[in-house]
């Protein structure tokens, strides 16, 4: 089972990626992006750096940020790493131009890259790139949360089958209303690996919410704790 490094909570520096690079118990490291004006992906859950929006901003404007390349050249290709596209704008879904230029130093990480996002739009697009043979290394993946799972309970498009990964809150393995869901998506997707996650700054992550991941069978958890998820992994 995979144990990947949830960094929404971290700081984005130099110094933390050090640290989660050093960290013997991850097996995968996500990390969230963000796209400026000028198009280079910025390592931020926040959508502000500074107190300046990101998307409305050029790269060199935000100070002292890490950008993707900065990343994976920190990381040296020691790491699995999982890249969340956050807040894409919708006009730029389909720009393939741009998709690959941010992208584009994927191609010297010699490592696994999956990227995900919430954005159901951005993965076909980037799926679409992948059957037209760009960037055919990398793993593609959804991000499904309790507003998402009601959704694509309505309908999943046959565009999105391909996906070689889907990451469930914790609500879609906990709550009554949504809380078989998980099951839902072994059935759309039975190629594709399931991670759980949950976010940190709302949900703990007790042992019961732990130990309730890996009876459900799941096939990664995201965490800040990654000792406890270690010590439960049998």
């Amino acid at each position: 089972m995979d144990i990947i490094a949830h960094t929404a909570s971290l700081k984005p520096d130099r110094k933390t990626l050090l640290k989660l690079k050093s960290n013997l118990d991850y097996t995968k490291i996500e990390l969230d992006f963000r796209l400026t004006k000028d198009d280079e992906l910025v390592w931020s859950h926040s959508p502000k750096i500074n107190g300046e929006y990101i998307s409305y901003t050029n790269y060199r404007s935000l100070g002292n940020v890490l950008t993707l390349e900065d990343v994976l050249e920190i990381f040296n290709h020691e790491k699995a790493l999982i890249i969340e596209l956050k807040g894409y704008p919708k006009n730029l879904e389909n720009r393939y131009d741009i998709l690959l230029k941010c992208l584009s130093s994927l191609y010297y990480y010699h490592n696994l890259i999956e990227v995900e996002s919430f954005n159901e739009r951005l993965i076909k697009s980037l799926l679409e790139l992948q059957r037209k043979g760009e960037l055919s290394f990398v793993q593609y993946g959804l991000i499904i949360n309790l507003f998402k799972t009601f959704l694509f309970r309505k309908h999943f498009s046959q565009e999105y089958r391909n996906i070689q990964f889907i990451a469930l809150s914790n609500e879609l393995f906990e709550w009554p209303i949504v809380g078989g869901d998980y099951k839902i998506y072994r059935e759309v997707f039975p190629h594709a690996r399931e991670y759980a996650w949950s976010w940190d700054a709302v949900y703990k992550e007790t042992e019961k919410r732990i130990l309730n991941y890996i009876t459900k069978g799941v096939d990664g958890i995201a965490t800040s704790n990654p000792t406890l998820v270690k010590k439960l992994v049998k």
